[in-house]
């Protein structure tokens, strides 16, 4: 235990509300409610100083001292060979045994509200797949792993753990070792295997166009969807960097391989030494129903110092692949490596220390320069300390001002010290020469970039990672913000990187073309692994929600939609009437989401069926009425090339103008299309239609009227047959209930038998249990619609 002294814990009862959002989030139930004062009391012998209390109060009124009371990280165990030349063998070994996995797991707090499944881009269950480990339940952990996760085995080697889901872990966040996420998800996808698709075949096909961590997210879930995805690869193997650009010392290539033979047993066709030009896509789309660019950040970045010219200056892969060439040909036979002695690295990130470590197994020397001050380096801390640990030097503050060939075959590096006092601050290049070195070989390690070609085709890339400056409140709530700055994150902001991840991901489902699609580096330029793969998962899953939306299921039903409502209600009248559409509404869906306009980003909307406008007519008479400036400024924010259809609600006093036609036009002037509209007073006259109007254009197969007539008209009504009609919607069912225990007031019960008066019945019960909030269907529906 880091601790045996409980912490100290002070509540400002003068600040407290009885909000409850630390009881609520805390993992341990140490807090409760004071019913008498509506304040809460801690028991500090129970609590384990996470702080998710102090971090997640919105007033401030909750402070712990002390430190943690969680036992010591399980430490992964590590290769390190005395003399590493030739010696591609796997670095990191990770646990060795289940007692080891399970003491890890039990680190894990289960947190309510886990900051880690916010700080992973794909949003791993981690303390789902934890409790399985805790249990040795390998199969049940891959099987929450694969639900969002393409390649557990691959990103548990490789991910930059420390910006994503450990950084965000309740233990980091308190300024304390984290659980060890990444070696608990490697053990387990280690010793486990995918199930096989079970999912009906649906009428989607997909080309992508790269096999790297983005093709592979979109391939495996089109095919695990029931799609057929086909994979068009310009080497001999499907990858990508992952085989090109990562060591087989990190990510061994069998590894890759296995998850390569995973998509062949999907069903993904892979079609490899295929090179696809940007000039081809029309063709392809004419074969395809979607076409999906995933081919990278390819294009790499180059040096600037003087005289670069007149020296060879080798690119980091290009390194890398001949490395590998020559250590294979000398089958670990350190003796006949023949390589660079002395090679000079420009750049000190990950890649660069890719370069660095395989210089030393082939023998050499090996100086990586870094501008930047080692405090704000962008090299995750363990490549970094694995590096120097096997002896290469890595010079920080430092770069090359120039570069010359000597007579000897070898180049002259001057090397300048910099001055960077800020992580944001540009570093300053200085006139003081810091080291003259002799080398064999410069290598440029500086990252990459898209390629020319993909920005002239698509001049909106790269897509930026933008942080809202209104943030989403639930994630505020989630307490990801104001973690401790530590150095397991490296003082970066996780809360802020995360958000930006979550934007860029939203926009992959966004078409750039005529049914083409970008995704992963190609999208948002270099990046990690993660977040490519979790860009082509998250348009895998919006091509396959598409598709169902137009094409029944076996049981015969489209798939009901997704729908957000937009609220902007200054006086509460616009409110109330869309929250009773969302009511009505939740008569086919269950899907329903309500949040002010000010919470609403173009990312959010790309993620639903259906986008509704509640908002209400400003302007005068004279000056011409139009809608509120706030639904306008989201109006003008929407992206092109989204799915999703809209409506548009407005509430008025007096006159609504030409309020409702002026913003149905600006969202057809957007690429969006109005399937309904209404314009009303503060009651609800029109809402009735207005919801007919919806259910009649976006759902066509709600037929509420066939139904009513159906069971009106018919003497002997069949339950059976009332089953087969509503499909899986018994909400639907029952509203339908309603409506004709209603006309059946109105008509004496005429033209019903007993059987169908039952049936009514049955149904009647089954809507009132179902808003009494009895059904977890219920309960769920009342947990989305929050303003």
């Amino acid at each position: 235990m880091n601790s045996s002294e409980f912490p100290q814990v002070t509540v400002l009862k003068d600040r407290c509300s009885g909000c409850q959002e630390c009881l609520v989030r805390c993992p341990v139930e140490a807090i409760t409610l004071d019913e008498f004062t509506y304040t809460v009391n801690v028991d500090e012998s129970i609590c384990v100083a996470c702080r998710q209390c102090e971090r997640t109060c919105p007033f401030a009124a909750i402070h712990v001292e002390g430190s943690l009371r969680v036992s010591d990280r399980v430490g992964a165990h590590l290769f390190e060979p005395a003399d590493v030349r030739a010696d591609l063998h796997e670095v990191r070994v990770g646990f060795l045994s289940d007692d080891e996995l399970v003491a890890e797991a039990n680190r894990c707090l289960n947190c309510p509200d886990p900051t880690c499944v916010r700080g992973c881009p794909t949003h791993n269950d981690i303390p789902a797949f934890i409790e399985r480990a805790r249990n040795l339940d390998f199969a049940g952990a891959r099987e929450i792993l694969s639900a969002s996760s393409s390649m557990p085995e691959i990103c548990s080697r490789v991910c930059d753990t420390g910006t994503q889901c450990e950084g965000a872990c309740s233990f980091a966040l308190a300024g304390d070792m984290p659980v060890a996420i990444h070696e608990i998800e490697r053990y387990l996808a280690d010793r486990s295997e995918p199930k096989a698709a079970t999912s009906e075949p649906v009428g989607i096909s997909v080309a992508v166009i790269g096999g790297g961590p983005a093709g592979i997210g979109v391939a495996d879930v089109i095919a695990r969807g029931g799609g057929q995805a086909t994979i068009f690869e310009a080497s001999s193997k499907i990858g990508g960097l992952l085989r090109s650009g990562i060591p087989e010392f990190t990510l061994p290539d069998a590894v890759v391989s296995r998850v390569a033979s995973q998509l062949e047993g999907l069903g993904v066709e892979i079609v490899t030494n295929t090179r696809v030009s940007l000039e081809t896509l029309e063709d392809l789309s004419h074969s395809y129903d979607a076409v999906v660019i995933a081919q990278g950040a390819n294009a790499p970045l180059p040096i600037t110092a003087a005289g670069k010219e007149s020296v060879k200056v080798t690119e980091a892969n290009e390194f890398l692949a001949h490395a590998y060439q020559t250590i294979r040909q000398s089958s670990g036979d350190a003796n006949i490596i023949n390589g660079p002695h002395d090679v000079l690295v420009v750049g000190a990130g990950n890649t660069a220390m890719d370069v660095a470590r395989m210089t030393r197994r082939l023998g050499g020397n090996a100086t990586c320069v870094d501008w930047m001050d080692r405090r704000f380096s962008l090299v995750r801390p363990d490549e970094l300390g694995e590096a120097e640990h096997e002896g290469v030097e890595v010079l920080f503050s430092v770069t090359v001002a120039s570069l010359r060939p000597l007579p000897n075959g070898r180049i002259a590096a001057t090397l300048v010290a910099t001055v960077q006092e800020e992580r944001a601050q540009r570093p300053k290049v200085t006139d003081k020469v810091f080291r003259v070195m002799e080398v064999d070989e410069v290598v440029a390690a500086l990252g990459y970039r898209l390629e020319p070609e993909l920005l002239a085709s698509f001049p909106s890339l790269p897509v930026r990672k933008e942080v809202p400056v209104i943030k989403d409140r639930h994630w505020v709530a989630s307490g990801i913000f104001n973690g401790l700055e530590n150095e397991i994150s490296r003082r970066m902001p996780v809360g802020d990187l995360s958000v930006g991840r979550e934007r860029a991901r939203s926009r992959a489902q966004i078409a750039l073309g005529d049914r083409v699609y970008v995704v992963g580096d190609s999208l948002i330029g270099p990046s990690t692994v993660v977040e490519a793969m979790a860009q082509g998962r998250k348009l895998g899953k919006s091509l396959l929600s598409r598709s169902s939306r137009h094409a029944p299921s076996s049981a015969g039903r489209l798939r009901p939609p997704r729908v957000l409502i937009s609220i902007d209600s200054p006086g509460g009248t616009t409110r109330a009437l869309a929250m009773r559409l969302a009511e009505l509404l939740s008569m086919v869906t269950n899907e329903i989401v309500a949040v002010p306009v000010d919470q609403v980003t173009p990312e959010l909307v790309a993620d639903y069926d259906l986008l509704i406008l509640a908002t209400w007519v400003d302007g005068m008479v004279v000056g011409g009425q139009h809608a509120s400036a706030a639904t306008q400024q989201l109006v003008g924010q929407l992206l092109p090339g989204s799915s999703t259809d809209v409506a548009v609600l407005l509430t008025y006093g007096f006159d609504p103008g030409h309020a409702l036609d002026r913003l149905a036009n600006a969202v057809t002037g957007r690429g969006y299309e109005v399937v309904a509209q209404c314009a009303m007073k503060s009651h609800a006259d029109g809402l009735f239609q207005f919801v007919r109007d919806l259910c009649g254009a976006a759902w066509p197969d709600v037929d509420a009227a066939g139904l009513l007539k159906m069971m009106l008209d018919t003497n002997e009504v069949n339950p059976d047959d009332i089953g087969k009609t509503i499909g899986i919607r018994p909400d639907l069912a029952a509203a339908v209930a309603r409506s004709i225990n209603e006309v059946r007031a109105l008509q004496g019960g005429s033209g019903l038998t007993a059987n169908a008066m039952n049936t009514i019945n049955e149904l009647q019960a089954a809507i009132d249990s179902w808003r009494r909030g009895d059904s977890p269907r219920r309960q769920s529906y009342r947990a989305s619609v929050e303003v």
